[in-house]
């Protein structure tokens, strides 16, 4: 009887971890769903350097680099979207990554145009182009 139990609650135990991860990751997908999309334009920042001058970031944005936003550690950072109106919003984690293929294209600029879904405090990036309308990435 005791070997049973020892061998049931362990079991037990990681079904319910399963029942409860597979549960998180049905909520994010409908939260996804559910989300509004949006279009913003603005100027892409890595979250490194915003969060270095965040005490001066309207003035500092003016003066980052595509090359320093792609530099290893700017990109291990994540990046965020300075709005037209002074707001500084994150990127996920997926929308990074999409990000730093777009910004590797040489013609491609910091300042732009996205479409994305906000979920939470984060934005899920649809889509992104220069501001001129060049060097498009989709989903």
């Amino acid at each position: 009887m005791k070997k049973t139990l020892l061998i049931s609650l362990p079991l037990l135990f990681l079904c319910y971890m399963l029942l409860f991860a597979q549960g998180i990751t049905e909520t994010k997908k409908s939260s996804l769903k559910k989300a509004l999309t949006i279009e913003i334009k603005g100027i892409i920042i890595d979250n490194l350097c915003a969060a270095s001058n965040n005490e001066n970031l309207p003035a500092f944005i003016k003066t980052h680099t595509k090359e320093c936003a792609l530099m290893p550690s700017c990109q291990a950072s994540g990046y965020s979207i300075y709005t037209q109106n002074g707001q500084l919003i994150k990127f996920d984690i997926g929308s990074n990554k999409k990000i730093i293929k777009f910004l590797k294209k040489p013609a491609n600029k910091l300042e732009v145009i996205i479409e994305a879904k906000k979920i939470g405090e984060e934005l899920n990036l649809i889509s992104i182009k220069n501001l001129n309308n060049s060097g498009s990435i989709k989903k």
